[in-house]
């Protein structure tokens, strides 16, 4: 059996939580620990509960999101927190991460993007999807709260050119048409790259080519 991903839910609308915690308890490696509806009820339950993930909104009562992500940041340092809202502008999403964040998702995300965003925190320390700005992954990296960790593989120079085509926004199939090879090579060779560095999207790419110095931002 998996590792058990302990979880902590802190939405103030009940039905969208009970929603929350319904599909998630389906995840065989997933426990919800537990629910709330405000951040004094998340700060007081994270005392005795300890979790690895909090699924956090910000606007809630009492205490609000970016209020109790500054206790967790400050005090849990191996609980990692996940941002669940219904804005999505660089700037909220840059104080967000500024605070402690280690992940951003829209309000209206699939149920799998939610998954997909509590392992790779819970593996990799962060998780952006592919709609952030190559100029605001440059910010987020050399913030002091987001330390990614990748494997110590190292890439082909294949890997390496197919690479830095992804980072200049290229599809599959304007790197393959560049590199003269089918498609299905470029694919391939996309999914190794993902493999080796523990990337879940284009932006898990970008991020893992800046870090290794790969990659600058022009």
């Amino acid at each position: 059996m998996n590792q058990q991903i302990r979880i902590a839910i802190a939405e103030d609308h009940q039905l969208m939580r009970q929603g929350i915690v319904s599909l998630l308890s389906e995840e065989e490696d997933f426990d919800i620990v537990f629910d709330v509806g405000d951040g004094a009820q998340l700060l007081e339950q994270i005392k005795t509960n300890p979790v690895d993930i909090v699924l956090l909104d910000l606007d809630m009562p009492i205490v609000n999101g970016q209020q109790a992500l500054k206790v967790i940041t400050e005090k849990y340092s191996s609980t990692h927190a996940i941002i669940i809202s219904m804005f999505y502008s660089d700037d909220f999403i840059t104080e967000s991460i500024s605070t402690g964040a280690r992940g951003f998702l829209p309000k209206n995300s699939d149920i799998e993007n939610v998954v997909d965003a509590i392992r790779a925190v819970y593996s990799q320390g962060y998780y952006f999807d592919d709609k952030i700005s190559l100029d605001l992954l440059n910010k987020l990296i050399s913030n002091k709260n987001v330390q990614p960790k990748f494997k110590d593989e190292i890439l082909t120079e294949k890997e390496i050119e197919v690479l830095l085509h992804i980072c200049e926004g290229k599809t599959n199939k304007e790197i393959s048409v560049i590199l003269d090879k089918s498609q299905r090579t470029v694919e391939n060779t996309r999914m190794k790259i993902c493999e080796k560095s523990n990337s879940k999207n284009t932006a898990g790419l970008v991020i893992y080519a800046i870090k290794n110095q790969f990659y600058k931002i022009k």
